[in-house]
Parts: structure tokens; C-alpha cells; sequence
């Protein structure tokens, strides 16, 4: 059943990417437009999954042209390299069959064959709010078992994407203990943290050695994703969640450490230096 599982989450995901002809010539279907991958639901049998996909995979875009043809774009991040790598474009076919149901082709599952399995699955596409919720539902039957399985995917329109608040580079201003200011020294402020949309980020810090001569430290390399209301993972920090907010052209970061028993409140506040 492990394997099963594994199986159908790699081959739903790809699935998921895929989509849809109006039958009336004169109004363009609503799914024509450029579409940006945003949310992944999965329930395979009784089990289920919010999958947030990382910053770098949410650059996957879709494009459905009146045509009746497609293209997408997927982003799979490089964990050697530390990069974001687009893949080879897919192009396929959509047809819209009425009632919120469309017919999908194009799609290579080759890299998920297995031998016995099948799968009787059904697409149905809504659309609000800027918003593409695609729903695929139905059977897979592998070794003799059959398994409900469920997936949506939400994407949103692409024009009206809003890049992340936290993309850009920044500058280390205060720091806050247990809401007591620390003294920073000028050349702990010159410490800067960029963070790319690719989902990666690049922290440059700097100390004074026994010369009292500020120094730069070996630059930190890591991932950041977004996970929903103003929570943040930050990869190399040795803290599982952050707290990010931003105003007047300022972020704040909040979180707490544990050591022996003893709880920290931290906060830092960055300026903003380039977008």
C-alpha cells in the first residue's frame, strides 16, 4: 500500500497539470488564459494531504489557448545546486465536454508506469476569485486493489499574481529579546538577506574580530516558502516556523527559541534595499 501511495501522489501531481474547448465559438471558454499553480490537495483511500508547494514549483505555469491547446511550464528545484530548474515544456489538447468536465491529453506517465496498474479518473474544472480549482476523481486499482483517490489542484490567474512580499534584499536594523532591545553594533547592521523568488535566499553576515575590524562570515544559503498567514519556513536557521510581517518598508521577523527549559521571544526588523 506504501508504494501504492507513492505511486499515485507522483502520478496525480503530474496529472493535476493538465486541462480543457467550449462548445460556443463566440465566448472564450474560462479556462483560456495563463494559469499559476498554487495549492495541491491529495486523499488516496482514507489518507490525505495538504501539499504546499515550494516556491520554486509555484513559478509552474499552465497556458490554454482558444485553440484548444496548451502549454506548461513546471519548476523542480535542485536540492545539489541549490537551484530552481525549469523542466521541458509540455503541449497538449483540451475539450471542454460540458458540466464542468474536461478531457486532457498530452501528458507522457511513462516516468510512473507501473505494470498492473489502471486508473478510471474524472477531471472537473470551477472557476472564482481569480481562481482555477481543477478536481480529479476516481479509482486506481493496483495488485488487486482498488483505492478512491481525490485531488485538487488550485491555480491562480496569472495577471493577477502578486509577487511575495519578502522578495528583495535586506538590511539588518534592530534586534529584540524577550521585547528587550539589543545593542548592535554598525557592523552587525550592515548584515543583509536576499531572498529570490526561486524560493532560495542569500544571508551575508558580519562581525568584528579581536582587531575590532569588521569582518565578513561565510555567506548562508538556503530556501524560504510561504505558508500561509504571515508563516514562513526558513531553511539553515535552526528554527522550524517564523512569523514575517511587513509595513512601511520594513519586515519584522518573530519567533521563539527553547534552550534547557528556557523560552526566548526574538524579534529583528530589516529595511528593505532593493526590491
Amino acid at each position: 500500500m506504501k508504494k501504492l501511495f507513492l505511486f499515485l501522489s507522483l502520478f496525480l501531481v503530474a496529472l493535476s497539470f493538465n486541462t480543457c474547448t467550449n462548445d460556443d465559438d463566440d465566448i472564450p471558454d474560462e479556462i483560456v488564459g495563463k494559469w499559476r499553480l498554487s495549492q495541491i490537495f491529495v486523499k488516496i483511500g482514507p489518507e490525505s494531504e495538504n501539499y504546499m508547494p515550494t516556491e520554486c514549483e509555484k513559478k509552474t505555469t499552465i497556458e490554454f489557448f482558444e485553440n484548444g491547446t496548451y502549454k506548461e511550464n513546471d519548476f523542480e528545484f535542485n536540492d545539489d545546486t541549490n537551484t530552481c530548474l525549469a523542466l521541458q515544456p509540455i503541449n497538449g489538447t483540451w475539450e471542454n465536454l460540458g458540466n464542468a468536465k474536461y478531457d486532457i491529453s498530452g501528458i507522457d506517465f511513462s516516468d510512473f508506469d507501473i505494470p498492473g496498474a489502471t486508473a478510471d479518473m474524472e477531471t472537473k474544472i470551477t472557476f472564482g476569485s481569480n481562481k482555477m480549482l481543477m478536481e480529479i476523481s476516481g479509482t486506481v486499482t493496483y495488485e488487486g486493489v482498488q483505492v478512491a483517490v481525490l485531488i485538487k489542484v488550485t491555480f491562480i490567474d496569472n495577471d493577477t499574481f502578486v509577487p511575495d512580499n519578502v522578495i528583495g534584499k535586506w538590511r539588518f536594523d534592530q534586534e529584540f529579546v524577550n521585547n528587550v532591545e539589543v545593542n548592535l553594533s554598525a557592523c552587525k547592521k550592515t548584515m543583509t538577506i536576499q531572498f529570490f523568488e526561486a524560493g532560495t535566499y542569500e544571508e551575508k553576515d558580519f562581525d568584528e574580530n579581536q582587531a575590532l575590524q569588521c569582518v565578513a562570515l561565510p555567506v548562508k544559503n538556503g530556501t524560504w516558502r510561504n505558508l500561509g498567514s504571515d508563516k514562513y519556513e526558513i531553511s539553515g536557521l535552526g528554527v522550524d516556523e517564523f512569523k514575517v510581517t511587513f509595513a512601511n518598508n520594513k519586515m519584522t521577523v518573530e519567533f521563539t527559541t527553547t534552550e534547557e527549559g528556557n523560552t526566548a521571544t526574538h524579534k529583528s526588523i530589516f529595511i528593505k534595499v532593493t526590491s
